[in-house]
């Protein structure tokens, strides 16, 4: 059949008057399919990593089933176009099926995955089924709309070039533009925009919807009368004897493989430069893509006028592997560019768009040269098989080929190269299969010209030299310069474990005998292994096992999420009441890390009998448990990295409390630095629902630890049930003495704080509305934190006590002096001031202290004057702050005694007065008291300072608290809302007052 361009349309009209523009229109129209087709890889892989546990998991298996799915379907164009008369009417129909596949993904997606969790997984018999199952249900969710997308391109480019004949190779290479184009835009808007908006599903729908509307206006298009058929083959390509015609689906296939082992090593480089968040991973993909673009549009312009294909392609095919071996040395600038921002630009919400603007540019830069040349291939070689007789249906040949390399490339490189070879090898792997192809066209010439022969060599000693001379900096690779600013690890660090795992690069720095292991470049904790003060990780990963264990009366089965370096389940194992501990951690590098780095240090792991280290992602593990937990311990890393995040979801708690024990208790550790107080929300938003009850700890100033239930009430910590010696030991270490200790750190709990949490305008964390992935990311860049809830333990009152405790306080516990926590200090300062009053000496009180205790004994004659009364009421307030938050009504008594009874009590003025009995009888923990005198301030017309009213206002709404008239502190916190400034530090003890006692609370 003779191809001749199309007359008749559905509309009546002639195409001839205008046919530049219809095949412009349809060419420019192909960006869409590009735009929702990156949109849905981007979707699967937030999706999948909720099923299968971990985001480089999730990536790699979209990677692998997009493009093969894809290779799939454009292979079944290959073989079947011929026989189709009206491809674009098959194009739409293909895009309107992508669409209808598109709105009902999250359906599928929901049903299929808790099904799976909670009948599938349970009963499958051992380890190995599991991941067969989860890796082949991912693999069926996703194939079927990867299949339809791998025939579009074919659909179009052939019914373009059955139109318009004459152009095929500007036809194919701006398709390719048009579409990758579409793509690098689509991962930036789904990821930045949409998701924010709409969440997962609304995202997929938007695409499905694009799809659906992107097929009737293709099918608008579609002529009345058939269009014209294929070109004529003249002589068929006989595969079996056309040795270039092999070499051209070969290279498709190999250069597939490569450019995704270059894809895959540079995101881990770039992920130690620019973080492993959401965002970091989507301006990769996009400036990857972007590449791929670019060299498919300058592809355009130069492939019909290429006089000698074959050594065209070997010259690209040797540049690119050139380029991306270079990208190895200048790997180690972009450190320094990204130091370099983050020293020059002050940290805001505006400076936080450029440092996406470098880390965009900083990608671009190690992955467009290289990645450009990747975009120029596709095209040529299609081309070029065009040429060889092949038709149309080259287009589908070269396009499996290729998708076919992709799958090959992303498996062995996740799951083979860079386990065992690292970044480097996985990097100069890819150049050496591009090398490789290269060479064996520009040799099979009998005699290659003197500048091909120079190019060829000056491209071998390139990477001969990366390979011999450049070596990755580990003390680059562990900086964590996206955090610290700092291109390098700090001056005496040495690097003493660096492993390029499945899933993230694994590191142990030692400085000063502090021994760090870090995911990333992020540090996940560190200890002292030499004989200085322990870290405050340790305070932190032992006080997560020993919280909950003094609580849990009958711990038996236990189970700790995240490795780290292995302390917390070292703790937990000192325990003689634990039966059973599983350790649940997805990188097995993790624990060989910190086998590496604190082996003496947690012998407990690797020794005890009753330790169990299990890799798998936590939501697999616990579905294919069969018994369930008395206690189990959350403390992954911080909620900003990339798939962390489903660990703090609401999704997440409502599954995990299926496998607790009736009264099983729950404990997750959360970061207050580098977040804000609306993440912190959220995630206690979605843990709060699914748990009875629960309380936070303050465990070291920088982290909190949540303790919650199945039951509906939490044990109070007892001391009988930390007797066992070995925990003893690793609680004294840390400076913990007693339970009182923990109990100082005590923040609130859901009672007492829950309603201002809840009042916070975010969401609650969800797998598919992901607001902490989205927003933690910033906070991190920012610097931002959420020290408003450790911070109720500092109030100058006893806040606490007011709102949450009912009964007498214990007596206060001494702290131990090396302890780190600021309450700690604080409280010792309290009971050197209250043992100085009994002892009748000042020595070794801190001078500030000493010199209010000395006022307040200020004799009758010097009290006459004014200066001295102001001197005496400004000393007893001091005190008062130093003091009644921290010890109980008792120990207060001597001190109060000793003011009241002072001269100058009685010679104060009326106002000064008000205030000193306020003090004392907020000492005596005297609600009906406290409220009559802090209104009677407030009232009194006074000019009190904003920090005064607020004092005021919180002390006395506090009290209205603790006697049960909630209704009159809501009145009296909306009368002074507006009378002084909200930036001091009564601002969330106010704003937690005023949720408690909303009408409704």
């Amino acid at each position: 059949m003779t191809s001749t361009p199309e007359r008749g349309t559905r509309a009546g009209t002639s195409d001839a008057t205008a046919p530049g523009a219809r095949r412009r229109f349809l060419l420019g129209i192909f960006v869409v399919s590009g735009f929702t087709g990156l949109i849905y890889e981007s979707i699967w892989s937030h999706y999948l990593k909720l099923f299968l546990g971990h985001a480089a998991y999730a990536q790699s298996l979209v990677l692998a089933i997009f493009m093969g799915g894809m290779a799939v379907g454009s292979w079944v164009v290959a073989h079947y176009s011929l026989r189709i008369r009206r491809l674009l009417l098959a194009y739409a129909l293909v895009e309107g099926l992508i669409g209808v596949l598109g709105l009902v993904f999250h359906s599928l997606f929901v049903a299929a995955s808790d099904f799976s969790f909670a009948a599938v997984i349970p009963a499958l018999p051992s380890a190995g089924w599991v991941q067969a199952y989860k890796w082949s249900l991912g693999a069926a969710l996703i194939l079927p709309q990867s299949v339809l997308l791998g025939m579009t391109f074919p659909l179009i480019s052939g019914s373009i070039i059955r139109r318009w004949p004459e152009r095929p190779g500007e036809t194919l290479a701006t398709l390719y533009f048009t579409n990758s184009l579409g793509a690098a835009v689509g991962v930036l808007v789904s990821g930045f925009v949409l998701i924010d908006a709409v969440g997962l599903p609304g995202t997929i729908r938007v695409a499905g919807l694009l799809n659906g509307a992107l097929a009737v206006v293709i099918w608008a298009q579609v002529p009345a009368k058939a269009e014209p058929g294929p070109q004529p083959v003249v002589s068929p390509v006989r595969w079996s004897k056309d040795s270039w015609a092999r070499w051209l689906t070969l290279a498709a296939c190999l250069t597939g493989a490569a450019s995704f082992m270059y894809e895959l090593g540079w995101i881990r480089m770039l992920s130690l430069v620019l973080g492993s968040s959401t965002h970091s991973f989507e301006l990769m993909l996009s400036a990857f893509i972007l590449g791929l673009a670019l060299g498919g549009l300058y592809a355009r312009r130069q492939i019909e006028r290429i006089r000698e294909p074959a050594t065209y392609l070997a010259g690209v095919m040797v540049l690119m592997a050139a380029l991306a071996a270079l990208t190895l040395p200048a790997y180690g600038l972009m450190f320094d560019f990204m130091a370099w921002f983050l020293r020059s630009f002050a940290r805001t919400a505006s400076s936080y768009v450029g440092f996406n603007l470098i880390s965009q540019l900083i990608a671009a830069l190690i992955m467009i040269p290289a990645s450009f040349c990747a975009g120029m291939t596709l095209p040529l070689l299609t081309r070029e098989l065009m040429r060889r007789s092949a038709g149309e249906r080259a287009i589908g040949f070269i396009y499996s080929a290729n998708t076919f390399g992709a799958i090959l490339g992303v498996v062995l490189t996740v799951h083979v190269l860079m386990p065992r070879i690292g970044i480097k090898g996985v990097i100069l792997t890819g150049a050496a299969i591009h090398l490789a192809l290269g060479f064996s066209r520009l040799l099979s010439r009998p005699r290659p010209k003197r500048a091909m022969r120079v190019t060829m060599g000056a491209t071998l000693a390139v990477f001969a030299a990366v390979l011999f001379a450049v070596h990755l900096d580990p003390l680059r690779l562990t900086s964590g310069v996206y955090r610290t600013g700092s291109a390098t690890a700090p001056e005496g660090a040495v690097v003493k474990y660096l492993r390029d795992g499945k899933t993230a690069t694994i590191s142990l720095i030692e400085k000063d005998g502090l021994v760090t292991i870090a995911t990333n470049g992020k540090p996940d904790a560190g200890i002292q292994m030499g004989p200085g003060e322990p870290s405050v990780d340790e305070t932190t990963m032992v006080l997560a096992a020993a919280i909950p264990l003094s609580m849990q009366p009958h711990p038996r089965r236990v189970a700790n999420i995240g490795f780290g370096s292995g302390l917390t389940t070292h703790t937990l194992l000192a325990s003689e009441r634990i039966d059973h501990l599983d350790s649940i951690e997805i990188e097995p590098f993790m624990v060989q890390a910190a086998r590496k780095g604190f082996g003496p240090r947690i012998q407990n792991v690797f020794e005890d009998r009753r330790s169990h280290v299990i890799y798998e992602d936590a939501k697999t593990f616990f579905a294919s448990t069969r018994e369930p937990y008395d206690l189990i311990v959350s403390e992954p890393s911080n909620p900003w990295v990339s798939g962390v995040s489903t660990l703090f979801s609401d999704e997440f708690y409502a599954r995990i409390t299926r496998y607790l024990t009736p009264q099983g208790y729950f404990a997750q550790w959360v970061q207050v630095y580098e977040t804000n107080i609306g993440v912190l929300a959220s995630i206690i938003k979605a843990l709060a629902p699914h748990f009875g009850t629960y309380t936070l700890y303050n465990v070291d100033d920088l982290d909190i630890l949540i303790v919650a239930t199945r039951g509906t009430e939490l044990g109070i910590p007892d001391e009988a049930l930390l007797r066992s010696p070995p925990l003893r030991a690793e609680l004294e270490r840390i400076g913990i003495r007693s339970v009182a200790d923990f109990q100082s750190r005590k923040i609130g709990d859901n009672r007492t704080l829950g309603p201002v949490l809840e009042a916070l305008p975010v969401p609650a964390n969800s797998d598919f509305y992901p607001f902490v992935d989205l927003h933690a990311p910033r906070s991190r860049y920012l610097k931002e934190n959420a020290m408003e809830l450790p911070a109720l333990t500092l109030l100058p009152i006893p806040f606490l006590e007011l709102v949450g405790e009912r009964g007498p306080r214990a007596a206060t516990a001494e702290p131990s002096p090396g302890s780190a926590v600021v309450r700690d200090g604080l409280v010792l300062r309290a009971l050197d001031i209250r043992h100085a009053l009994a002892s009748g000496s000042l020595d070794g009180l801190n001078p500030a202290s000493a010199r209010y205790l000395w006022l307040v004994g200020t004799g009758q004659a010097a009290c006459a004057a004014f200066p001295a009364q102001a001197a005496w009421a400004d000393a007893v307030r001091n005190l008062s702050d130093q003091t009644a938050a921290y010890l109980n009504a008792g120990e207060l008594e001597p001190l109060w005694t000793s003011i009241l009874s002072s001269p100058c009590y009685r010679e104060v003025g009326a106002d000064q007065d008000a205030w000193v009995n306020l003090f004392a009888a907020i000492a005596e923990r005297n609600a009906p008291d406290i409220v009559r005198l802090g209104t009677g301030l407030l009232a009194s017309g006074a000019a009190h300072s904003d920090a005064e009213t607020a004092y005021l206002t919180t002390i006395t709404a506090a009290a209205y608290v603790n006697l049960g008239r909630d209704a009159e502190a809501h009145a009296l916190l909306q009368n002074q809302w507006s009378r002084f400034n909200h930036a001091g530090p009564f601002e969330f003890a106010l704003r937690d007052l005023r949720a408690l006692t909303e009408p409704g609370v």
